[in-house]
């Protein structure tokens, strides 16, 4: 009798431990997401097809667009040897400018065009040695 209690209590507690961690990791998991460059982006492209990542680059001088009345930025996110179109809908961070390192999350749309969800500058002044 006494194990009977005994197995039932660990099965309980290995049921709420994995249904728990499950939970945890399914919170996580978006923040965990890899960044893949351009170029391992274009390479791979077609298997990425309805399925939401981040993509890191560089806007492409003279190609950001901006509509302000749909609030919509278009640009061009390159890489050292690879090219990608990228819609943003959303409020634009203030340092945004051409020639820029940005970080995109969304999807690749049927047409090629990455639709993106999240738009993320980063700002290299945090990033470069002060010179005295």
């Amino acid at each position: 009798m006494k194990k009977n209690v005994l197995v039932k209590i660990l099965v309980g507690i290995v049921v709420i431990g994995g249904g728990l961690g499950y939970f945890v990791y399914q919170a996580m998991q978006s923040s965990w997401s890899y960044y893949y460059s351009v170029d391992e982006f274009s390479q791979s492209e077609s298997s990425m097809k309805d399925v939401t990542f981040r993509i890191a680059g560089r806007v492409k001088p003279d190609s950001v667009a901006r509509d302000l009345q749909a609030m919509t930025l278009s640009f061009i996110l390159a890489g050292t040897n690879s090219e990608v179109p990228v819609v943003y809908k959303g409020t634009v961070p203030d340092n945004f400018t051409e020639d820029i390192e940005v970080v995109v999350e969304g999807r690749l749309d049927v047409d090629g065009t990455f639709q993106a969800d999240l738009l993320l500058t980063r700002c290299e002044s945090k990033y470069k040695a002060k010179v005295d």
